[in-house]
């Protein structure tokens, strides 16, 4: 039986590997988790104070 050859692989690559898993994960927990009530409705704007009208004086 032969050994498989072995390949070496510098650190920068496999570093740059890690990094775009780890991303990949931060990524799919993002869209995985669920928006809060409070983010995905906007805050609609108070109503302001409404003028009085005097109805008796014309």
């Amino acid at each position: 039986m032969d050994k498989p050859e072995r390949r070496t692989v510098s650190l920068a690559k496999s570093l740059n590997g890690l990094r775009l898993i780890g991303a990949g994960a931060v990524l799919g927990l993002a869209l995985a988790v669920p928006a809060s009530p409070a983010a995905a409705d906007p805050p609609r704007p108070q109503p302001g104070p409404v003028a009085e009208h005097d109805a008796g004086e014309e």
